[in-house]
This record gives C-alpha cells, structure tokens and sequence, in this order.
C-alpha cells in the first residue's frame, strides 16, 4: 500500500542547515529498506505557491498558501509500503518529526 509522508516544520529545505543531510541521507537509506520510494521531493516555501479555487464558474488564484500557519509543507515522501505501521515507523523517524509534524495518509489506488 501506498502512503503519502508530507512532512510539515517551520523550517524550509532552503533554511536547513547543511550539517542535518546526513541525517536525510540516512533515513532514505532506512526507508528504502523498509519500503519502496516511489517519490520525494522537497517544495519551495508558501510564498512561492498560488491557490486555485473555482466560485460559480470563474478560476481565482490567490498568491502563498491557503492557510496562515509559521508550520509549512517543506516536502513530501511517497512509500510503498507493507502496512500502515511501517508507514508511521518510518514516519517517527523523518528528521523533521522531533521540530515538526509527519502526516501520513493512504494513497487511493483507482487499479
């Protein structure tokens, strides 16, 4: 099963400090172990997003995020996992968990 890891913190891949990828590189080794990584990638900051939304017919854009929060999407995993315990395992162990927060959800397969 497949499980989305979106990984919220206050800090962006562009303020992290340099000396914490070894601690990244290190759970990617982890979590293509436990898991299969089908996608991962880190985001540029909320300033950088534009919100699309639709009201009777007509597409609004709005710059930045849709919600006013310091704690940001900074990037996400997405894992094939065995079960949704090997998710969260894997999801305690993100280097972000201790500063921020790790959603985990199930990806729906259509197949």
């Amino acid at each position: 099963m497949k499980y989305m890891l979106l990984l919220f913190n206050e800090i962006t891949p562009e303020t992290m400090d340099p000396a914490e990828m070894p601690k990244w590189e290190a759970f990617g080794k982890e979590a293509e172990q436990k898991a299969k990584i089908t996608s991962a990638e880190a985001l540029h900051p909320p300033d950088a997003a534009t919100t699309v939304s639709v009201r009777d017919g007509k597409v609004i854009t709005t710059d930045g995020p849709f919600v006013d929060t310091k704690e940001q999407i900074g990037g996400f995993y997405v894992l094939d996992c065995e079960n949704l315990d090997v998710a969260i395992e894997l999801a305690a162990k993100v280097p972000w968990a201790p500063t921020g927060h790790i959603e985990v959800r199930p990806v729906v397969d259509f197949g």
